[in-house]
């Protein structure tokens, strides 16, 4: 490929790349989280190399737990040249909120394990008995 020529691929190319399907691909062009796709003259769409850039920043974003809209403000942000700050105040947002998250996630393991305890304490003989599903015990 000469050097300043662009990467032209089709859809399969592109899920292929990315490993995510025509489905999921089709859904994020929808949603205007892709760039404007060209076609040929026989109407097929092709697919630049950004797009699998875009498609591998989503899927970070999703794993870092951003939403499909809030991966949208960051794409804009970024297409606007919007200052670092703000991205950084949208990372520390979800940061707070995934903290908050894991807090919650701790209290309700501890809940859950005190119920298991409750319900194995006495063995056997206390796995045999009518289950009286509750809290009070376990969790005060």
């Amino acid at each position: 490929m000469l050097q300043g020529q662009e990467v032209k691929m089709r859809i399969k190319d592109v899920v292929e790349k990315t490993r995510i399907d025509k489905e999921t691909l089709r859904f994020y062009e929808s949603k205007g989280l892709l760039p404007e796709v060209k076609r040929t003259e026989s109407g097929y769409r092709i697919f630049s190399t950004e797009t699998v850039t875009r498609i591998q920043f989503i899927t970070t974003a999703k794993q870092a737990g951003f939403t499909l809209s809030e991966i949208k403000g960051l794409i804009d942000l970024q297409q606007n040249s919007g200052p670092c700050r703000s991205s950084r105040d949208i990372a520390k947002s979800k940061k707070a909120e995934i903290s908050n998250k894991i807090k919650a996630l701790k209290k309700m393991d501890k809940m859950l394990t005190s119920f298991i305890f409750e319900c194995e304490k006495n063995g056997e003989k206390g796995l045999s008995k009518p289950c009286h599903f509750s809290f009070e015990r376990c969790c005060t």
